[in-house]
């Protein structure tokens, strides 16, 4: 292990703080090219780039903490310091590198690809540095493969590092592969109980795709023996190859098998690389599933804040759309909600939580679930309003909630409607005969004062009239600079009247979502409510 070396002049420096997330090795990555960039060396950014990505993945993977990245470029070279918050000893190479062990393989490449490197320590942190010095003048044509292994092993962790969709990282394994390290590549997965089924492969000769699929059945005890084994396995003549376990965060996710190339066996260079490939393949499998999983999780969060159907009652039409902003791990805060009351009554209610995530969807179950409580207890409208304010103070996060609740009953052939809004945008009233009007009195936002004003609005709606609910996510949308506004969704539902409350929502979501060709910043949510006309 190399020692300290005496301190140079900085020219350049990105000092930066990254969670412990799967997207924080590229944030790592781009801190370095972006130094370098800066300082004109880019003759070091092979090696800078992927020893960062080892020392990054090491911190997040196997610390499983915060990481500090430290980036400083002088006059002679790089330096790049990646601090990690577990304590402990960073423990360097004091042995042949085990090609298939997930942990240790950054420091082994760090002590064969550095110039200098070395360990820091602190009160409950550790980190390790190194040092790549800019390369003489007129280098000596020295080792083109070992440039070359950096060069493909930097540009496979970008890649692998772009993806967060399994099927799209399975399809890009082979593409890697072949020919650069074989013939042909064939990458079988994992199931609950270790059972390997072929998710993908791919031949040079295309044309010899159907005997390979019928050799893979042929040797597929030997590439279960990689499997249990968790090490790599030459295949027998004529079908040369080896096949390597793909392990990540200790966990077996399959294999991947690479034949060998046309003129030779693999070496045990080659037999390193595709080692080395394998585990970036293996963290970037994971890092999608688990992805895959906390989206799976988020929707399953996100499902559970909205009803699962909207309630039928004689004589009231309702309908809802929802467009959450994101698809991806992020629970929106917007919701709606119809409950059922004692008398054929309805309450009904549209809410904006700020922020997302799991601290929003909480605090939007919270708002949804009092709200519904206090109003089944005979608590008007405003005093429910005060008491959620209450309650939202009284968790201390600092969060609030702009909401419309309203509580619908039968008069005869009207509908009463006690409205009462805290923060939020005024419902818009629609007529048969296309008219239209924003009504209630406004109100604050529940969770954001000691005291908050918000008072009871009764509305009648005459058969055919329709009361529509909605979030700003509609409003706010934007088209270059300009908002959908209220405006244009009164000129919306002027066009729309006589239609039934579920049409009624899905054309306004259509037509907010058509008029823009960005994708929702905020979510979207409509809630109509129509008081249905006798048929004739």
């Amino acid at each position: 292990m190399a020692g300290e070396t005496a301190p140079v002049p900085t020219h350049a420096r990105r000092t930066l703080r990254l969670p412990a997330d799967h997207q924080s090795p590229a944030h790592a990555r781009a801190a370095v090219r972006e130094v370098l960039a800066e300082a004109g060396l880019a003759e070091l950014l092979d090696e800078a780039l992927l020893l960062t990505t080892e020392l990054s993945t090491n911190g997040v993977v196997h610390a499983g903490t915060d990481i500090d990245v430290d980036v400083q470029v002088d006059e002679a070279g790089v330096t790049v310091t990646v601090t990690d918050f577990q304590g402990g000893a960073a423990i360097g190479p004091a042995r042949a590198p085990d090609h298939f062990a997930e942990g240790g393989r950054g420091l082994l490449l760090v002590d064969q690809f550095a110039s200098a490197w070395g360990t820091t320590h602190g009160e409950g942190s550790k980190g390790v540095w190194f040092r790549l010095d800019k390369p003489p003048p007129r280098p000596a044509p020295a080792a083109p493969e070992k440039r070359d292994w950096l060069t493909f092993l930097a540009e496979t962790s970008e890649l692998l590092a772009q993806s967060l969709d399994a099927e799209l990282t399975l399809a890009l394994i082979p593409q890697l592969v072949v020919p650069r390290l074989g013939e042909w590549c064939a990458v079988h997965t994992a199931g609950e109980w270790g059972a390997l089924t072929l998710a993908t492969y791919l031949h040079r000769d295309e044309s010899a795709l159907p005997l390979l699929r019928a050799k893979l059945d042929e040797v597929a005890p030997r590439i279960r023996e990689a499997a249990t084994g968790r090490s790599a396995v030459t295949l027998p003549r004529p079908f040369d190859g080896v096949a390597v376990p793909l392990i990540a965060r200790g966990q077996l996710l399959g294999t991947m098998t690479v034949g060998r190339h046309v003129d030779r066996l693999h070496s045990p260079d080659d037999v390193a690389i595709i080692a080395d490939l394998a585990r970036r393949v293996a963290l970037a499998l994971d890092n999608a599933r688990i992805h895959a999983e906390r989206e799976s999780i988020a929707q399953a969060f996100q499902r559970a804040l909205l009803p699962v159907a909207l309630p039928r009652v004689a004589g009231m039409e309702l309908g809802a759309e929802y467009v959450p902003a994101s698809t991806g791990t992020d629970v929106g805060g917007d919701f709606y909600d119809v409950l059922p009351l004692e008398g054929d009554r309805l309450l009904v209610s549209i809410g904006d939580v700020c922020g997302k995530g799991a601290r929003a969807a909480a605090l939007t179950g919270l708002v949804r679930d009092v709200l519904r409580v206090l109003v089944r207890d005979g608590r008007e409208l405003p005093r429910v309003m005060e008491l959620l304010n209450t309650t939202m103070l009284e968790r201390g996060d600092g969060k609030h909630c702009t909401l419309a609740a309203a509580v619908v009953s039968r008069d005869g052939e009207y509908l009463n409607v006690d409205l009462c809004l805290a923060g939020h945008d005024k419902p818009a009233l629609v007529h048969p005969d296309g008219g239209t009007a924003l009504v209630g009195e406004g109100g604050t936002a529940v969770g954001l004062l000691d005291t908050i004003t918000s008072r009871l609005t009764r509305i009648r709606l005459a058969p055919g009239d329709a009361l529509v609910f909605y979030t700003d996510g509609i409003t706010e949308r934007r088209r270059e600079g300009e908002f959908y506004g209220q405006d244009r969704l009164r000129q919306e539902l002027a066009g729309l009247t006589g239609l039934p409350a579920q049409v009624v929502a899905a054309r306004l979501r259509a037509a907010a979502l058509a008029w823009s060709p960005e994708q929702p910043r905020d979510d979207i949510a409509l809630l109509v409510l129509r008081n249905a006309p006798e048929a004739g």
